[in-house]
């Protein structure tokens, strides 16, 4: 056996640093940065270009020159040079093609290859292109996913000279370590679209359940992705120290498309419930016209026997009456004030024979409760099966395996309902206890519930109306002011579809 050099040592030593930096990178374009770079230094080229498939092209997504100071595609801007197409006679497409690495100590004076791209660049910039050493990117199932190119391996002098032979396996070695890291990262990366299009996907089905979701999700995410943007602009007070990196951008976006999917267990009579009395409007209704037939058949009874009769116009108005008022309060737009709760009661004390003989109300006491409701058309009991959806959220989101990437996005989801004077639900979270995802989250979320055109109990407010309101709860201690005065100003949900 031939006994190992130092220089062999110091180049698996390199390698093997290289393959643990090139695993724990994380950032695409960090990643094509440094497999350019750290193929740069072990071989001492001055130059390097690496090129990814996309289809039938080669597209140039790293190029670093140290005699130009030419270094672009590092941060994943685009390189203004036409992909090379998949052609035998360009070098870097046939090591692409048959799977090869190639060694040339001057292009200048290589055969059987088309060099006429690096002889122009020579000629616009005045780089003199010499050695050149091309391996393929192959990842661990043989499939070509990239091109790396190396040029003019610097000599002690500070000339150039051809790459040395060993090099070769050197480069091949590192160029299948990044194959194997760029596939990981972009499998990783086809998890995490998988998921969220999964997630996007539930959501939106869930919102599609009713007009009363129709697009309240999508708005939220949305709104969540532009207002961390514009509170990243913030130098002053408690947003002026917070700083929404795309990883955290990433996890809020994510909870506010999650933050409602508890609504798949909410009774769909309940989550559409447009009026006060829904579908029992027409039991009513029907009732009432029995009451006022029964009342002239007794009055045509009373008359054939020759008997007196209580005033039967008087009685009939009574019923109108009765039904204007049912009619009226039913409609979610009308407030109802004690007043109107006591003629309510008043009408459920009138009693009417049924078929049967039994004696019934007008009104029964669930159908006084329901029209009782102050404002909207949800009871006590119809509200707390409504507010129940974020336990059910709870519950769904912690059966799911988040990554480490989305390890804070079932907590945010779940606090979207918490108030800062500690009165919200369900837990009951009071002021610095609430992050600031979940302030903007209970922000959106009033938001899009105040201005949202697809509600079945109300028309949409105006931005002003429900900042105006949101103000109001502000003042109460519900919302965070300083995080309102900041979506007030940037007007982020301007042109929201």
């Amino acid at each position: 056996m031939k006994p190992f050099t130092a220089e062999i040592l110091d180049q698996v030593e390199t390698l093997l640093n290289i393959g643990i930096a090139l695993s724990g990178e994380k950032d695409h374009n960090r990643l094509l940065e440094m497999i350019v770079t750290e193929a740069r230094r072990v071989t001492g080229a001055d130059a390097g270009t690496l090129y990814l498939c996309e289809g039938n092209h080669l597209v140039f997504k790293i190029i670093q020159n140290e005699t130009l100071n030419i270094f672009q595609g590092g941060k994943g801007e685009q390189i203004n040079l036409p992909p090379v197409p998949m052609k035998e006679e360009n070098v870097a497409s046939w090591v692409a093609l048959h799977r090869q690495a190639v060694n040339f100590p001057d292009v200048y004076n290589a055969q059987g290859f088309d060099f006429s791209g690096p002889k122009n660049y020579d000629k616009l910039t005045g780089y003199r292109t010499g050695s050149m050493l091309v391996v393929p990117l192959c990842n661990h199932e043989d499939e070509i996913i990239g091109v790396l190119q190396l040029i003019n391996a610097r000599d002690e002098k500070g000339g150039y000279k051809a790459f040395a032979p060993h090099y070769e396996k050197v480069v091949t070695s590192l160029a299948s370590q990044a194959a194997i890291a760029l596939t990981n990262m972009q499998f990783m990366q086809d998890i995490e679209n998988l998921f969220r299009s999964f997630v996007e996907v539930m959501a939106t089905a869930i919102d599609a359940r009713t007009p009363y979701n129709a697009n309240h999700t999508r708005r939220v995410a949305s709104l969540c992705q532009r207002i961390t943007a514009m509170l990243n602009q913030v130098t002053e007070g408690y947003w002026g120290v917070q700083y929404f990196d795309e990883e955290r951008i990433e996890q809020l976006v994510m909870a506010a498309w999650l933050h409602d999917v508890g609504k798949i267990a909410v009774p769909l009579t309940v989550m559409n419930k447009s009026t006060r009395l829904e579908e029992r409007l027409e039991l009513v209704l029907q009732r009432l016209d029995y009451i006022a037939a029964n009342l002239q058949i007794q009055s045509l009874q009373a008359r054939l026997r020759g008997d007196d009769y209580c005033d039967l116009d008087d009685e009939l108005s009574k019923v109108e009456k009765a039904r204007a008022l049912i009619l009226r309060v039913n409609d979610p737009a009308t407030v109802v004030t004690p007043e109107i709760v006591q003629e309510l009661i008043h009408i459920k004390e009138h009693v009417y024979q049924d078929r049967s003989g039994q004696s019934r109300p007008w009104l029964t006491p669930e159908e006084v409760e329901a029209l009782s409701v102050a404002r909207g058309t949800l009871t006590e009991e119809e509200r707390r099966v409504m507010e129940d959806h974020v336990q059910f959220t709870n519950r769904m989101l912690a059966k799911i395996p988040f990554t480490r990437k989305y390890k804070d996005v079932p907590y945010w989801a779940g606090i979207h309902h918490e108030h800062l004077d500690g009165k919200g639900y369900p837990m009951g979270l009071q002021g610095d206890a609430i992050p600031p995802e979940g302030r903007i989250l209970a922000l959106l979320d009033i938001f899009d519930a105040l201005t949202a055109a697809d509600r079945p109990y109300k028309k949409g407010m105006s931005p002003e109306d429900a900042l105006r309101i949101m103000n109001y709860m502000v003042r109460d201690g519900k919302l965070d002011g300083e995080l309102l005065a900041h979506f007030s100003a940037s007007r982020v949900w301007e042109d929201l579809d």
